[in-house]
């Protein structure tokens, strides 16, 4: 299934902005070194990329080099990022707002 959420914060800029929609393909199959996740800590969802990965979780840090890179077992990964900013002008965009209705949204 796939997600879009609206991001917060700016611990993944440039890539990513506040206020953007990135979808979120779930589960998070297939994850390695490169992929951008989203994940529960202490309650909170956080969308970070991935260092390295094994059978146990992945080791995530941000892009801003503000956040220590961490383990996250794959138990608390909800899902993997597919594309960013499908709201911009151009075919994508053409596209999201004609399959929105079978989007759900998570805000």
């Amino acid at each position: 299934m796939i997600q879009a959420i609206k991001l917060e914060g700016t611990s993944m800029y440039p890539l990513f902005k506040a206020g953007e929609i990135a979808l979120v393909e779930t589960p998070a199959a297939g994850c390695r070194a490169g992929d951008c996740v989203v994940y529960d800590l202490e309650g909170r969802r956080l969308l970070h990329r991935v260092v390295a990965a094994d059978a146990a979780g992945a080791l995530v840090r941000d892009d801003a080099g503000r956040l220590a890179p961490h383990r996250v077992p794959w138990a608390a990964v909800s899902g993997r990022v597919v594309s960013r900013n499908p709201l911009k002008k151009g075919l994508a965009g053409l596209v999201y707002s004609a399959a929105r209705k079978f989007i759900r949204f998570r805000p």
